[in-house]
């Protein structure tokens, strides 16, 4: 029993001794030398602001990155965020390209920038125009096709430099080395080349992303795992494994069903059953921006169409009860009086004017209804990571 006391008596002596430290003193005079105050000062305030994020154009999607809502109602970061890498990834058909068209056309109409980087030659006009896209104003979208990965990098720096808001990659897989058009033939062909390029420039253009808050979304390919030999994982992500590291959010997308609907068919003749879409699902496999790390919402795409956000609403109305269903019927008491159509593609044909009042109703159970607040205005919501400077032309030395 001595030797117990002896103890607390001692533990009790070294925490009394134990100076007592002024954090704010401290910072005042670190800041004094460093000569850059990297410390970031919060207020109450900060609880009622989401993270800056650029919508997907997704419903489904965005509810799935914001999160569960905090005390004061507020989503921590419904879309794709500011100032970070996000990654998005799936197998081919999964909706990848659709996802990033649209997040580039929301930033657009909303009066932002957007630079569409296409290591893989694949992006078609007149789909990314359908999905809102203005192709045609370089003021506000610009694609790019360059030939290696440097060059891309070199692009997007200096785009991320004048502040441009989004900055789209498709994709990592795709972006070949300068060293392999440099390479001669019977040379040894050099492993991983890719994966080792984005593991040394991602620290450095990471911290040009945040310093100029731009998004980053990057698309990789899903492709056979050739050294798993029947153990571990059946597929592997392009880009290296840098990208895990260094990303703030990664989107996995999967097809789960298909869409099937009648089309004309001239050869023979009449409607034939022919696939209009995918069921995708969506999972994240990393959120460092929301609680929704894991967690998995399923929405469809459709053919030269996009993310159905209309199906989304009905759904939503029909989960609520906003929107009645019985068997195939489905009906909504509108302004107008009740709407009411045999079979979802009909009833969606009625409703092709309200798409939009529905939602207005459906939106607050996408939340607490006793917590949502209308009218208020989001604010930029600062982060916590600190910031160096960044020395622009020495990292674009680095790409020459």
């Amino acid at each position: 029993m001595a030797r117990k006391k002896k103890t607390e008596t001692t533990k009790k002596t070294t925490a009394q001794k134990r100076p007592k430290i002024n954090l704010e003193k401290v910072a005042s005079e670190l800041s004094s030398k460093i000569g850059d105050d990297s410390s970031v000062v919060f207020d109450e305030d900060s609880l009622n602001q989401s993270i800056p994020h650029i919508s997907t154009g997704c419903i489904a999607l965005d509810y799935l990155i914001g999160g569960r809502e905090n005390e004061k109602g507020v989503k921590p970061c419904p879309g794709i965020p500011r100032g970070r890498f996000s990654l998005i990834y799936g197998l081919p058909g999964s909706g990848k390209t659709t996802i990033a068209l649209q997040t580039c056309a929301t930033i657009c109409n909303d009066g932002g920038t957007a630079i569409y980087v296409d290591w893989e030659n694949e992006v078609e006009p007149k789909y990314a125009q359908a999905l809102g896209v203005p192709i045609t104003d370089r003021s506000k979208f610009i694609l790019y096709q360059p030939t290696t990965l440097e060059e891309g990098l070199t692009i997007m720096v200096k785009m991320a430099e004048q502040g441009v808001d989004l900055i789209i990659m498709d994709s990592i897989g795709a972006a070949v080395p300068r060293e392999f058009f440099e390479k001669k033939e019977g040379d040894t062909p050099q492993i991983g080349l890719n994966a080792r390029k984005w593991s040394n420039y991602l620290p450095k253009f990471k911290k040009v992303v945040k310093k100029y808050d731009t998004s980053v979304l990057a698309i990789s390919q899903l492709r056979d795992n050739i050294g798993a030999m029947g153990y571990g994982s059946k597929y592997t992500i392009q880009g290296g494994k840098a990208w895990k590291f260094f990303n703030s959010l990664q989107i996995m997308l999967k097809v789960v069903g298909s869409e099937k609907g009648k089309i004309w068919n001239p050869i023979q003749g009449k409607f034939t059953e022919q696939i209009v879409g995918n069921k995708v699902r969506a999972k994240l496999d990393k959120c460092k921006v929301s609680s929704a790390m894991k967690n998995e919402i399923e929405f469809y795409v459709m053919s030269g169409i996009g993310t159905d956000n209309k199906r989304t609403i009905v759904e939503l109305g029909v989960n609520t009860g906003i929107i009645k269903k019985k068997g195939a019927w489905f009906s909504w008491n509108g302004p107008e009086g009740e709407v009411k159509g045999q079979g979802l593609p009909n009833f969606l044909e009625m409703i092709e004017d309200h798409i939009d009042s529905i939602f207005n109703e459906v939106r607050p159970y996408l939340s607490d209804p006793s917590s949502v607040v209308e009218g208020e205005e989001k604010v930029d919501l600062l982060e916590l990571d600190e910031l160096d400077d960044v020395n622009i032309e020495d990292l674009l030395d680095d790409l020459k």
